[in-house]
């Protein structure tokens, strides 16, 4: 199997890819702290106070920037006492609300102030993920180049710049299925529904039950692995009259599931229902791109949006970006991002508020 990892660097976020034998399999977003959500990913290493044991075998202790996370073990330390401590899972995003970042001791690390003890960017640990059984490397900027092979070093495998190849994997026609959570199947469709309690996933269609269902239990684990959903998992089924049928599906299903890796999942019921319970380390694309709402993007996405469309933008004058109020001021607190943009484009960036712009806003190019 040749494997070839797309990465598309942009301001306010990495896209990558993972295609194998040509199928895209995997997608992920990876961004950096925000004010939206200071915490990083899943092996940054922290400082921490403890704050109280809540039962169970866990406490609740306080890192750097104020945030409160769930320790798991909790640590035989008393109230008040630091310890350094890894994460172990980010914090994700449900709908109304953020649950608790989950992090574990670590007692061969000292403790110093509460904040970060040490930690790699989160782009070089989704990086050195991403490429592990990678064959090749397409790049999307030429500018991506030196900080990938900085970042892997001797094992950093050939790298091509085609922008081409980026553009055909159609990451943004991806991510507005992700947002929407409407995937089209033979016959049919299927919904994606965040909630609380878990994934809520519904086959619909017309004709023939058995088919639809068919070609619903083949596509569903794809979907998961692609947009990297973790979790409980329900698939609500259209309703089909025999055992001989929902055996046919259930198998299908669990033949499907072979490219999750380490899962769960139990038989379908009588009533077309079946639950898979995955690992979750950190959010999906769907809840990266929503955050605690649901079916459209955050305040966070749009910004990030507005960048990567100026990033695109032709000309040689100053940048213009032009939105609501609300998502002005989201941008002003990301100097980064907006240096970043200004070092990539050669020019100026104004940050142009007007109440009457729609969607995510738009870029002007100021004439010289």
């Amino acid at each position: 199997m040749t494997t070839t990892l797309l990465w598309d660097d942009g301001p306010g976020e990495i896209r990558s890819g993972r295609v194998e034998n040509t199928v895209l399999t995997e997608f992920r977003i990876t961004r950096p702290p925000s004010p939206d959500q200071p915490l990083a990913a899943v092996g940054e290493h922290y400082t921490a106070r403890l704050l109280a044991r809540i039962g169970n075998g866990r406490a609740l202790a306080r890192i750097g920037f104020g945030e409160d996370v769930i320790v798991q073990p909790a640590p035989n330390l008393p109230e008040g006492a630091l310890f350094a401590a890894e994460m172990t899972r980010s914090p994700l995003a449900e709908p109304g609300r953020w649950k608790r970042a989950i992090i574990r001791p670590l007692d061969a690390v000292p403790a110093t102030e509460p904040g970060r003890v040490h930690s790699t960017a989160s782009w070089q640990t989704a990086l050195l993920k991403a490429a592990q059984g990678a064959s090749g490397i397409i790049c999307g900027q030429s500018s991506a180049e030196s900080r990938v092979k900085s970042a892997l070093g001797s094992a950093c495998p050939p790298i091509q710049i085609d922008p081409a190849r980026i553009e055909e994997a159609d990451f943004e026609g991806l991510i507005e299925q992700a947002v929407s959570g409407d995937f089209p199947i033979a016959g049919g469709a299927l919904s994606f529904e965040r909630t609380r309690a878990m994934l809520m996933i519904d086959v619909d269609g017309d004709g023939d039950a058995r088919a639809l269902n068919l070609a619903a239990a083949a596509e569903i684990p794809r979907l998961l692995r692609l947009l990297d959903c973790g979790g409980p998992v329900g698939i609500d089924f259209v309703s089909m009259q025999t055992k001989a049928d929902r055996a046919a599906v259930d198998a299908a299903l669990g033949t499907a599931c072979t490219s999750l890796g380490q899962h769960e999942r139990t038989a379908l019921n009588g009533f077309g229902f079946c639950q898979i319970i995955r690992p979750r380390f950190g959010p999906s694309v769907p809840e990266l791109l929503c955050g605690t709402t649901v079916g459209r993007l955050s305040l966070e996405s749009r910004a990030v949006a507005l960048l990567r469309a100026a990033a695109r933008s032709i000309g040689f004058g100053a940048r213009q970006l032009i939105a609501q109020p609300v998502l002005i001021d989201r941008l002003s607190a990301m100097p980064q991002e907006i240096a970043a943009l200004r070092l990539f484009l050669g020019t100026e960036i104004e940050l142009v508020p007007d109440s009457s712009a729609t969607g995510y806003g738009s870029v002007h190019v100021a004439p010289r």
